[in-house]
């Protein structure tokens, strides 16, 4: 499977959600590059480590902006937030204990989420940022 490359049709409208997810995605193809190089596990976790970091960063600046905007799916949002993190948070586990076929499911899952979660859930706030806001691309 290829990393993942930035598209415009990506783009939520707000150039620093952009430039976020742009980062994710850099942080889940270096991951993809240590499995795929069959890299040492430590490698791995370091990459993993970076993007749990990276992801909680960039959900609390989502989080505070919709609730600024008074987006009316936030709680929801919030909670797809929470799922994913616990989801992560299992897949390290088993990244920990050398488990190859976690590490490349670890990676799919990665990937679809991160894509249909853009594509899907952030597309529905881009109507509340709108021209002329601070965040607004």
């Amino acid at each position: 499977m290829p990393i993942i490359k930035w598209r415009d049709s990506y783009s939520v409208g707000v150039k620093k959600f952009d430039d976020e997810h742009k980062v994710l995605i850099n942080l889940i193809n270096e991951m993809f590059i240590v499995v795929r190089d069959s890299q040492e596990v430590d490698h791995l976790d370091h990459a993993v480590g970076k993007l749990i970091q990276y992801t909680h960063e960039h959900f609390s600046d989502e989080e505070q902006a919709l609730e600024e905007v008074n987006y009316p799916l936030l709680t929801d949002h919030k909670a797809i937030h929470s799922r994913l993190i616990e989801e992560v948070k299992a897949y390290e586990i088993m990244v920990d204990k050398s488990d190859e076929k976690a590490m490349l499911g670890f990676y799919h899952f990665l990937r679809d989420w991160l894509l249909t979660h853009i594509l899907e859930e952030d597309m529905q706030y881009k109507e509340y940022f709108v021209e002329g806001t601070t965040l607004a691309a």
